[in-house]
């Protein structure tokens, strides 16, 4: 019983950090494409997610999306990938960091919205390409 237990905290604290804050007020969205059309790069980078790598992405395009979801909206970025492939992706600004002065800050930490981003970056000067996608 035990086991069991300690099985379900462990997957109950591996899905509280998902999706921190990709549905968001229609507000937050809003200062949050403001923010990011601004920026030539973001990061994109879940440390919550066992993702190993960023991945930096040159936006084209970022807007808010509304969720179907009671008054939530949803930050989008467009961007063109290595192949030339126009690729469209919802954010979770907890994941997405902007670079300035060697510092790495989460969109969600510029907009002062409280979340955790998991794994403090080091040093990515060299972000795994978005080829993947």
């Amino acid at each position: 019983m035990k086991k069991w237990l300690v099985v379900l905290c462990i997957l109950f604290a591996s899905y509280t950090y998902a999706d921190q804050l990709a549905y968001i007020s229609k507000g937050d969205a809003e200062k949050a494409v403001q923010v990011i059309s601004k920026m030539k790069t973001v990061y994109l980078f879940c440390g919550c997610c066992s993702m190993a790598e960023p991945r930096v992405v040159e936006p084209t395009k970022v807007y808010t999306r509304f969720t179907n979801y009671e008054q939530y909206y949803e930050v989008v970025i467009e961007y063109t990938n290595s192949a030339g492939k126009t690729v469209t992706e919802a954010l979770d600004l907890a994941y997405v960091w902007n670079k300035k002065r060697k510092k790495y800050t989460t969109i969600g930490k510029i907009l002062g919205l409280e979340h955790d981003f998991c794994v403090q970056p080091q040093n990515w000067n060299k972000p795994a390409s978005n080829k993947e996608e």
